[in-house]
This record gives structure tokens, sequence and C-alpha cells, in this order.
């Protein structure tokens, strides 16, 4: 039946932006349009798919194309500000039957400030704050509208961070800490929210509590909060269909409730005795409140917010750890995370209610907060009576698993510390917001712990920014952990929406001659010049952006900025060796020492931390594969010439790497195990020098009988040895129990992957404080082996060529493997199982996607001569015997 005669339904999943029907969308700089189209349906590649974009207000059709992958920017005429779209994607079977999506829908954002008819509010600075003693304000105005509206939208924005009801109705909750962290010296981002719903014909109130958050209260490494700025203010635009209904203005009304004290870092304090009942209804009397002040001589650049809202996740009940007598009552969560706690409890009417939030129990079974350093995390609550109270913050955020309470009222309130029956205390965990986009697991139960360790660690440290960690008093953006967690924490979460809002604070970071700092946004004391493989981090999460998601959108939007850097790099590096403007040069940063002697690194002695590979090894590699990365990045932009330059300079730098570096045997300057890795691993090497790097990595491993690789070469030492004949030397660090590994920290009772490969040894002695997270990216990297390697799914090439690598590494302690993945172009799954002596290989591919299959040595294809299949999208069986 030809496509004329018949049109049916596609099920499809449509996303703008990497987001689903998204609203207040960020459209100046173009928008990614992405489809996953279902596993019922049978489609003929060769057509490709039809994208159809109209405007539903009067149905103009806006633009129209046909591709052959599932990501297309769109195009068309410039969409502008508060533009509503709708979109379709159609598809034809091998029959001539044409399928069409149902319609998706975006809308965009303010873009220019000429858009915003509200001005900046804020509350007074008070006479004599300080930090234990800055009390939130409360804002509100009343609204009194004639007839409910037909499309409310409600634009925030705020230097601070703030919660906002709307007739009582929290409309944040499922958006905090917004509006987010940027740099806000160089711009803020802006909330939509869709409040039809919520509008009376009649009296509305907007009501705010506006906190201190990143700008006003402590941030990084700074020791004294107010790095942006002291006073947070407020912009608040509500619309229907374009037409103002209320603005934040001098009209606006302030007053001051329970919260007395509220930081990112250290945590609340709350008075409930000063708390203001119904403020949030249009009932409450305001008529003793005070008028705003306007803040128009503030110029911050605002733009609609790209990524998704931090919001709450899950919640974990505590178990009781123990009484103390004389102290507090402590609590387990089970899990590390990264949010706060709800506790209920009765309270005695002159005492503060204090909790405390860490990582791990100090041997007499307190809260361990040495680690923290300027993060106290902590909250203190008074009530002013013995009352059950719910007490619970609402403006920052703890990175903890353990919970330690003072000052609850006992069953015996002189006695020893008993609990009463109706106490009980919760971890709320919260997210980045990331969809969960695949899972890992296997029959090795160790194994799926790891992964699970990994799983989390990415998912507390995706908050605005992927951090170094969520609990002390650090919470940066670092590029270099980002660089490497990256493409493992894009198989666990969908990164699409997320990557370009990080990317863009990388951006505005650059200083003017292309220098890139090592974290972002930009914190004192942060040198201009990051260190190598921390600055080279911003091209890796661009590359990311455009291979794994297709999202040539914003590949534009940073390619000159990644031209920039690199020409940088170039300059103050001829020879393409790479010794000047590195910054800091945290080389392999925590590495272990391969000898006893090795010192700390320089400056860096206080945490403990070493970096034992030759940096100027280490610096020279990343440049080649920023180059490597930069070139393909070109290609996806149709930058031919561009990319034959940035691949001939790669060229060159490998040429004097290996002139430089290897000696007449094969070694690699330092001789340590992370340079083989990485030279192997970022296809440094070619031929016998490569052979040769392989062959020294695995005989290293094998002397020590364990891993000493850092952060940048934890990623390559599993992949490099398991791919190039040393699968027995791969497996047993893989499934090695004694420190340094990962079931060692999985034995130690972690939940989340450490910073530091010797951070709690088996003795249960502690690395130094001064730098020992417990909850840290980087050594998580592991986590792209288990997807591409021991399950066999590599999806790196899904977005660019709808195609799907299945190269497998059958580890011979696994009876099964399987991984899924939630791909841009649709789901992906790849399990294998041991049965009767073969190996039975079951591949299922969505729609539009193909594999190759490529055949693991030592194995052969039962029914097949050949070592790789060519797959079609749906389900294969692969059957695989044992050889020689």
């Amino acid at each position: 039946m030809s496509a004329n005669q018949k049109c049916s339904h596609l099920d499809a999943e449509l996303r703008a932006g990497y987001r689903t029907n998204p609203i207040g969308l960020p459209t100046a700089r173009g928008v990614m349009l992405s489809w996953a189209v279902s596993d019922r349906v049978v489609l003929d590649r060769s057509a490709g798919y039809t994208v159809r974009v109209w405007d539903p207000d009067d149905k103009t059709p806006q633009w129209q194309a046909t591709t052959r992958g599932n990501t297309i920017p769109c195009a068309g005429s410039p969409i502008g500000s508060r533009a509503r779209r709708c979109w379709t994607v159609s598809a034809v079977t091998p029959e001539g039957i044409q399928l069409v999506s149902d319609p998706a829908t975006f809308d965009s954002g303010l873009e220019s400030e000429s858009e915003w008819s509200a001005t900046w509010i804020s509350a007074p600075s008070l006479t004599f704050r300080r930090e234990t003693w800055d009390p939130v304000p409360l804002l509100r105005k009343v609204v009194r509208v004639q007839q409910r509206p037909t499309r409310a939208r409600l634009y925030v924005t705020a230097l601070g961070v703030y919660r906002l009801w709307l007739n009582g109705v929290d409309i944040t909750a499922g958006a905090l800490l917004r509006p987010g962290w940027t740099d806000y010296r160089q711009r803020v981002l802006h909330q939509t929210f869709d409040v039809t719903a919520h509008i009376r014909s009649d009296h509305n109130v907007i009501a705010v509590e506006l906190a201190k958050g990143w700008y006003a209260g402590r941030v990084g490494l700074q020791r004294q909060p107010g790095l942006y700025g002291d006073q947070p203010a407020l912009r608040v635009q509500l619309e229907d269909a374009g037409n103002p209904i209320a603005v934040s203005d001098g009209t606006w009304r302030y007053s001051y409730g329970d919260i007395m004290a509220s930081d990112l870092l250290c945590g609340e304090t709350h008075d409930l005795r000063q708390g203001q009942d119904g403020w949030t209804q249009t009932t409450f009397d305001d008529s003793t409140w005070d008028t705003v002040q306007e803040r128009r001589t503030l110029n911050v650049h605002i733009t609609p917010q790209l990524h998704h809202s931090v919001t709450p996740f899950m919640e974990f009940p505590g178990r009781l750890v123990r009484e103390h007598a004389r102290g507090p009552a402590v609590f387990d969560f089970g899990q590390n995370i990264v949010g706060w706690t709800r506790l209920t409890t009765r309270t005695l009417p002159k005492a503060d209610v204090i909790v405390r939030h860490g990582e791990i129990l100090t041997p007499d079974d307190l809260v361990w907060r040495d680690n923290l350093r300027g993060a106290f995390q902590e909250e203190r609550y008074t009530t002013g009576d013995n009352g059950l109270h719910v007490l619970e913050p609402r403006h920052t955020q703890h990175g903890f698993r353990y919970a330690e309470v003072w000052g609850m009222s006992p069953q015996v309130i002189d006695g020893a510390l008993a609990l009463r029956d109706d106490t009980a205390i919760t971890a709320i965990a919260l997210s980045g917001g990331q969809p969960v986009a695949g899972s890992f697991d296997c029959s090795s139960p160790e194994l799926n712990r790891v992964a699970e360790l990994v799983t989390w660690t990415v998912r507390d440290n995706s908050l605005e920014v992927i951090t170094d960690c969520p609990q002390r008093d650090e919470r940066l953006g670092w590029l270099g952990d980002a660089g490497v967690i990256a493409a493992s924490a894009a198989y666990l979460f969908d990164l699409g929406a997320f990557l370009p809002k990080f990317a863009r604070d990388a951006a505005d970071a650059q200083h003017d001659d292309g220098a890139v700092p090592s974290y972002v946004p930009l914190v004192p004391p942060a040198n201009p010049d990051g260190a190598p493989g921390w600055a080279d981090g911003y091209v890796r999460l661009v590359h990311l952006a455009a291979s794994r998601y297709g999202d040539l959108v914003t590949a534009a939007e940073h390619y000159s900025h990644l031209v920039r850097y690199l020409a940088l790099v170039d300059a103050a590096n001829p020879s393409g060796i790479r010794t000047e403007r590195v910054g800091a040069d945290f080389s392999d940063w925590l590495s272990l020492p391969e000898d006893a002697h090795e010192p700390p690194h320089p400056k860096y002695e206080y945490t403990g931390a070493r970096s034992t590979s030759s940096r100027r090894v280490i610096a020279t590699a990343h440049t080649i594969r920023s180059y490597d990365q930069l070139a393909d990045i070109a290609r996806l932009l149709d930058r031919q010439s561009d990319a034959e330059r940035f691949t001939a300079r790669a060229a060159d730098i490998r040429l004097a790497y290996a002139k430089n570096f290897l000696d007449a045997s094969g070694r690699i300057e330092s001789d340590t195990q992370t340079v083989y890795a990485q030279a192997v691993g970022y296809e440094i090497l070619r031929g016998s020098a490569r052979a040769k790097a392989v062959a020294r990595l695995a005989e290293k491993v094998r002397a020590l009988g364990h891993l000493t690789t850092g952060i940048h070469g934890v990623e390559h030492i599993i992949p490099v040895l398991a791919r190039n004949g040393h699968l027995d030397v791969a497996e047993s660090l893989l499934f090695r129990q004694d420190m340094p590994s990962w079931n060692h920290m999985v034995r130690m009772g972690a939940t989340t992957v450490w910073e530091k490969w010797d951070g709690i040894s088996a003795d249960g002695s502690m690395s130094t404080a001064e730098m020992n997270s417990f909850n840290h990216c980087a050594l998580g990297a592991v986590g792209e082996f288990l997807f591409e390697g021991v399950a066999g799914l590599n999806a790196r090439a899904v977005a660019t060529a709808q195609t799907v690598v299945i190269a497998p590494v059958y580890l011979d302690q696994l009876d099964w493997a399987r991984a899924n993945y939630h791909s841009v172009g649709g789901t992906v799954l790849s399990s294998w199982e041991r049965t009767e002596g073969m190996i039975r290989h079951s591949i299922h591919l969505a729609p539009g996607l193909r594999a190759d299959y490529q055949i693991m040595p030592g194995y052969r294809i039962i029914g097949s001569d050949s070592d790789s299949l060519s797959l079609d999208s749906g389900h294969s069986e692969v059957l695989l015997e044992r050889v020689g």
C-alpha cells in the first residue's frame, strides 16, 4: 500500500533541546530536535525522517526537512521570545506506509533585556547581619485578575536562590535551587513556569522566599560569603499570552520569616517562633510589611535556562545507629547522597535541635566532619515549645550518608537519651534532573555494586555542573573530573540538555587570550591557565555533546572558543611538547606512587595527593586528544579544511611525542602505568610502539599486582589491557578485593566512589582529612568499560551514523552480563550469557538503528566464518564458542 493511500501513527519520543515539550527554551542559539522511535515498527532507513514545524497559533508552516539521523537543528525563520512551535516526525515503512508522530511542542523564553518590564527588587540589607544571623526575606504581591488566563507564563530569575508559591501552591517544588549556578558576572538564567491552572479570576498572590544561594553565600574555596554580591535580588514577570499581569516593582512588600540564616555550604538556622503562617495565601494581611527596594542599577545578562532543574529524587529513612546517653542520636541512611534531612521530633522549649551531616562515622559512632573543612553542613532549629515538629531546610544542600542529631526531647527529659516513638528522620536525595538513560548488571554482585557506586556518584555530582564532590567547601565544576567521567555518565543519564549548560559555563570563564581555567564557573583563587587535562575538559564536553547527542547547535556555539583555546596552547608550545601555560599542572592527579619515595604534588603537600607521571608527557597527550576531538567537531560542522588542519597538527605532535618521550626500547618517560595506558587509549602510538606500550603496561601491573593510575589513567587501563591481549590482567584489576581497587571501596562500606584509592585503608585508618572525599567522580570512569566492554554496548556513533558497535569482552568470571541504553536514536539492549558451553549474545536495536558486531579474539561465531556481523534493527542473536 502506498504512502498516499494510508497514513498511520508513529510511536516516538520527541524532544526539543533534549527535553520533552519544554517551555522557556533559549531559541536564539538554535534548538536541536531529536526523536527516538519505539520498538514496535520496522522503518525504511533509506527514506529517512521528515520533520515539520509550525506555529500552533496561526497554523502557518515554519520549516520542513528530511534527514537520515535522529537529530536536526531547527532551521527556518528566527523564533524569537515567547514563541510557540509544534512539530512532528514522520517515517515510512518498507511497504510504503507513512507513519506520523503525535505533535510535540516547545516555546521560547525571554531572549533580551527589552522583553522584561519587571524590575529587580530586594529587601534592604540588615544592619549588623552576620553569617549566623542574616534572615531570609519573604516577598509578595497580590494581583487581581479579571478573567482566567488562556496561557499564563511566569518568568522568574534571581540573584540568590528562590522558592515561589502562587496562591499557596509551591511552583518550585520540582525546580529547586533556582535559578541555578552561573557566573553571575556573566549571566543569570531565568525559569519559565506554566501557571495557567493556578491563576484565579480574582485575587492572586505571588510569594517568594529569597535566600543567598551561590550569589551571596559561600561558594567554592572562598573563606567568606558574597563573591558575586551581598544583597539577593528577584525579578518576576507574570504574563497571559504575552500580556503582562504582574511584574516585580516597587509595590511589592517584604518581611522576614523563620529562616535566620541560609547557606549552601554551611546550612540553615530556623526559628519557628518567627514564622508567618499563611503568608503564601491571598487572605494573609501584609499591611505591616514594608515595601521593597527597586534595584534599577543592576545590570545582569539574563538568558533562558537550557537544562533540567534540580529536583527531589528519592527518600531514605534513617536507621538508628546509636543513642549517645548524654549526646546525640546518630542515624544511617544507607546511601551517600546530596540533599538534606527531614526530622520529625518533639523538641525542648529552651534548647535548639542541631542536625549535623557527614559521609562516615568515627570509631565512637559520631559523624566525622573533619573532611568538610569550611562546609559545616549543619541545621539548627529553635521552636520554643515541646510540641511535635517537622524540621526541614529549604535552600541548602549537603553531601552525607549519616546525620548526628542533638537536642531532641528524649523519653525522660533529664535521663539518658532514648528516642520517643514518634521520632523519625528521612534523607531527601536530590538529582540534577537528568533522566535516567541506562543500566548495567551482571552475574557478579560485587561488580554490580561498583556500577551502583558509579551511578550514585554521577547523580550526586551533577547539580548544575559536574562537581568534584558535594560535601566539602569546594563543590566546583572541575573540568578535568568532568572530562574523565562524562563518557561513563552519558550511559547512565541523559546529558543532552546538561552538557550545553556546562559548556557555556566554560565559555563564560574563558580568558580573552583563549585560556580556560581548571574549573568553572570561575571562582577565585582560580588560575586563568587551566591544567592540561582540566582545561581540555572543555573540549571533551563539547565533543561528547556533538558526537553522542548530535548536538550541532552546541558544537557551533563553542567551536570558535575551542579553536582559540588550542591556538593559545600551540602558541605557548610551538614544538608540541606542552610545558608552558599549564597552570597548576596536576598531571595524573591522585595516582599512587610506584616508588615509595615519590613526594606529594608540589604546593599541594597538605592534600597528600600525588601525580606520579611526567607532567609534560600527560600534558602533551591531552593536546593530541584535544586536536583529534576538535577535528571530529569540525567534520560534523562540515568544516573540512579545518578538520584536515587539526588532524595534521595532531599528527605532528604525535611525532614530537614519540621523539621526545620514547627511548630505544619503547619505554615512555616516567615509565608509569598511566603514561602507557593513556598513550594507547588516546591512540597516540601506532604499530610496534603501541605494542611495546601495551606489553610494558601489562608487565608493570603484573609486577605490582595492582593499578596505580590516577584521574587520567583510570579511564584507560582496564580497556587497554582487556582489548590488547591481556584480559587476565584487566580482569584481575576489575575483581581485585584489596586496596587499591573499586571492590576495596565496596568492602569498606562505600556507596559512592572515593576521591582517593587509599581514602580508607583496610585497618580503618584514613587519608589526610584536608582532602578526602568519599563521593568523587573521576575514579568512576570504569563505568564506560562496564557498558562498552563487559556488556559490549558501544553507542558512541548512534547520533552521527545511527550505528551501534557491539564489541564485548566476555569475562571469565562472569556467567552473564547485560546493559540497556536509551540513546538519542532509541533503546539499545545488549545481553549475553553462557549456556551449554556456548555464549548466547542477544542484541535489540530501536527502529532505524543498525549494529556492527565485532567478535572477541578467542571465539568464533557458530555457523559463520566471519569475525564480524552487520545487524539490522529489531532483535538478533549471536551464538559463539571458544576456540583454541
